[in-house]
């Protein structure tokens, strides 16, 4: 009785250890990381854990005019920290380099430029309401506001100050394998002059996004944003409305991600511009962005 006992005993620890092991496998293979970005300009509903941090690099290329060449490249550096389990705060610096040659059509006349611009500096709050992992859908609020010293479609001069709430929805399903991400919120801006030709505007923005797990640590998805905007905050003035879509690709290790992804514009109409289904006035054909994030 005694042996069956011990033999008894040494299942158990046996069983236990592969237990233990199989659930440490697992989360190696598929690491569930707070506030990653599956999408390129589509946000989570999840927030960090109180106490951690995580450093972002934004890396966005816009290009694609009617004529001549056009490359604009942004450079955002976001460090962020996890007040409590809903709350957490960020901090950014954004930069720009543009290169423009002989863009100078009636539609999106440009300057020649080869230049770094400083673009300005950003904070945000967000806090989570409901979790997309516990709750039925996530929800989460939040505010962005910022100072940018030069504006970003060809580096001129401004003083630019913004305010930007937003609501963000998160459904997961099929055990977190599948995730459906909703942005959508309006940006009200002040000092665009000079760089614009008025003083403040209105903006509407919305982003939508869905990603599966196609392997471990490997999320394939699709995106869009749209965004409208409206001069000295006046519905009836309107500016322009521009609709981008694509794929994003998200792949998560232990300590850091990565996400790329690829927006054309499907849909386009400014005012002054020839009603041909896009706008370049102040938009590009295409956007190429690369997220780098680092836990710690």
């Amino acid at each position: 009785m005694k042996e069956s006992n011990c033999g008894w005993r040494s299942a158990l620890v046996v069983g236990r250890g592969w237990w233990i092991g199989g659930l440490a496998l697992l989360i190696g293979l598929f690491p569930l990381r707070a506030d990653e970005y599956l999408f390129g300009f589509v946000r989570s509903a999840e927030t960090l854990p109180q106490g951690r941090n995580e450093l972002y690099q934004f890396m966005t290329l816009r290009t694609g005019k009617v004529e001549g060449t056009y490359y604009g490249a942004d450079f955002e550096t976001e460090i962020e920290h996890g007040f409590t389990d809903r709350l957490q705060a960020d901090l950014a610096l954004e930069n720009h380099y543009f290169y423009n040659h002989g863009v100078n059509g009636p539609r999106d006349s440009l300057n020649d430029t080869d230049a770094y611009r400083f673009g300005g500096v950003e904070a945000a709050a967000k806090y989570r309401v409901l979790s997309p992992f516990k709750d039925t859908v996530g929800l989460t609020l939040r505010l962005e506001s910022g100072y940018l010293l030069n504006d970003e479609v060809d580096g001129l001069r401004q003083h630019e100050f913004y305010l930007a709430p937003e609501l963000i929805l998160q459904k997961n399903f099929r055990d977190d394998t599948l995730i459906w991400d909703l942005d959508l919120g309006p940006e009200w801006a002040w000092g665009k002059r000079p760089a614009e030709l008025y003083p403040r505007e209105l903006a509407l923005n919305g982003a939508t996004g869905v990603s599966y797990r196609i392997a471990p640590n490997w999320f394939l998805g699709v995106e869009s944003h749209v965004r409208a905007e409206y001069p000295l905050f006046d519905f009836n003035n309107f500016e322009h409305v521009v609709m981008y879509a694509g794929p994003a690709l998200h792949y998560s290790a232990r300590r850091w991600w990565a996400t790329l992804t690829w927006n054309y514009q499907v849909y386009g109409q400014g005012i002054g511009e020839p009603r041909d289904g896009q706008t370049f006035a102040e938009e590009t054909r295409q956007l190429v962005r690369l997220i780098i994030g680092f836990n710690f």
